[in-house]
């Protein structure tokens, strides 16, 4: 375990969200929590780092990060993503027998950096990590407790809320998502990387919330 590149990652991961979320009050808890913590190489709990699945896909995600302005995170996880712990959701996340589908059954992957184990930093009711899903996936319509934050790395990637509009993303910005907003994502050509944090009630479990077209939009995802 090099605690030196997986410090480097936090510490520019870190930055990314400060960057991305500026003083937009909706994030505040995130910030705070992640400004007052006392996080340093010193205090890495020991955990085997390694990818599952997908490493090249996500080797190819962090290459399309771009250079402006996220390249430091870009440069940090170029150098040691393979020192982190990357998991595949096998329902975890969810109620049993809940309906996610093929796409993020079979292509997702997700790292933390902060968390209850298993993870550099821990935090009894915080998340902080990476989230990866293969392209042409539809992320389908979904909600939980906990309020999130997403710092999309890749994009452009599709977004809407309450089975809304879509609307596109481009990396670098900042997404909110309050507690129980139902919500789903896109991906296109370009694999998805993205930050994302839950900064309480880390505990509950998604809820998938069926909506009628996921057939239509996984159809046209398809390459």
């Amino acid at each position: 375990m090099n605690r030196s590149s997986i410090q480097q990652i936090y510490l520019e991961a870190k930055s990314a969200v400060q960057l991305a979320c500026g003083d937009n009050p909706v994030f505040y808890d995130a910030l705070n929590f992640i400004n007052t913590q006392n996080f340093s190489g010193e205090t890495i709990n020991e955990f085997t780092g390694g990818v599952p699945q997908h490493e090249n896909l996500l080797c190819s995600a962090i290459s399309k990060i771009p250079d402006t302005p996220l390249f430091p995170l870009k440069s940090a996880l170029m150098a040691g993503y393979n020192q982190l712990q990357w998991r595949v959701d096998e329902g975890g996340f969810y109620a049993k027998g809940a309906d996610v589908g093929d796409g993020y059954r079979h292509g997702n992957l997700h790292s933390l950096l902060i968390g209850p184990e298993d993870c550099p930093f821990t935090a009894n009711d915080f998340l902080l990590g990476f989230f990866f899903l293969s392209p042409h996936t539809l992320y389908r319509d979904h909600k939980h407790l906990a309020p999130e934050l997403y710092v999309p790395l890749t994009g452009p990637s599709g977004w809407r809320f309450d089975q809304g509009t879509w609307e596109d993303r481009t990396a670098g910005s900042a997404i909110y998502n309050p507690p129980n907003i139902v919500h789903a994502t896109r991906v296109y050509e370009t694999p998805f990387l993205a930050l994302f944090g839950w900064s309480q009630d880390i505990g509950s479990a998604c809820e998938v919330v069926f909506a009628g077209d996921w057939e239509h939009i996984e159809t046209a995802l398809a390459p």
